[in-house]
This record gives C-alpha cells, sequence and structure tokens, in this order.
C-alpha cells in the first residue's frame, strides 16, 4: 500500500487518532527547531495568534521554530472535535523552564483534511493561571 493512500484511510478511519499524530509531530518539530517537518503540518494560510494577541503566519513560523528556545512545552488534556474535514483540538500546553512551570496556556488548534493530511490552519493560546488548569 503506498503511504498516501495509507494516510487516506488513517485520516478517514480514524480521524482523532490521526489528529493528534499530527499535533504531537508538531510538538515534536517545534522542539527539534525542523522547519521541514513543521512546513508539512501548517497550511500555507496558516494563521496563529499567540497568547500575548500577535498574529503570525507560515512564514513567521517556519523561521521561529529555527531559534532556541530555553524552555519545554507539554500538551496534556487534548480533546479533538472532527466536524467532517475539520478537526478542533483544545488542550494545555505547560511551559517549564529548568523544570519550574513558567506559562500555562490553553489552546485551539483547528485543523483540515487536505489531501488526505490534516494540516493545521489555525492556532490561538490562552495564558491562564497555574490554578486554571481544569
Amino acid at each position: 500500500m503506498s503511504p498516501v493512500l495509507a494516510a487516506l484511510l488513517v485520516a478517514a478511519l480514524d480521524p482523532h487518532s490521526a489528529v493528534l499524530a499530527t499535533e504531537s509531530r508538531w510538538v515534536h518539530a517545534a522542539y527539534a527547531r525542523d522547519p521541514a517537518a513543521l512546513a508539512r503540518i501548517l497550511a500555507p494560510d496558516f494563521v496563529h495568534t499567540t497568547y500575548r494577541g500577535d498574529v503570525r503566519n507560515r512564514s513567521a513560523e517556519l523561521r521561529l521554530v529555527t531559534q532556541p528556545k530555553p524552555f519545554e512545552e507539554h500538551t496534556s488534556g487534548q480533546t479533538v472535535d472532527v466536524l467532517g474535514t475539520v478537526a478542533v483540538v483544545h488542550g494545555l500546553n505547560t511551559i517549564t523552564e529548568g523544570g519550574k512551570i513558567v506559562l500555562r496556556l490553553r489552546y485551539t488548534d483547528v485543523y483540515e483534511l487536505r489531501e488526505g493530511r490534516w494540516m493545521a490552519v489555525s492556532a490561538q493560546e490562552t495564558a491562564v493561571s497555574p490554578e486554571g488548569t481544569h
């Protein structure tokens, strides 16, 4: 079976797992500072609204991913809602530096199934207090 056909089958038969696998690849690409891997995940029209209110497009994200980061990101509490060819992921991203929590972000990532792949089209974060994790 070709890789494209396999991807189509996974995306169609188990979209929740396929979307979460893409989320995981996204986090790994950011941690590895891998713009090529990230480029396979972010759609050409991708838009990211940060917790500070900054708006970044795909090109900006691909540039920024190569910069060293003094922190680590840990995602948890992810839920996936699939609406046909669109999926919405909600979760919590805990940012640590030197083992200490420095920031918690509630996030929403939106994916669209394009040519057999779940591609991120939008991301937005909101900062929450350390107690605001539920």
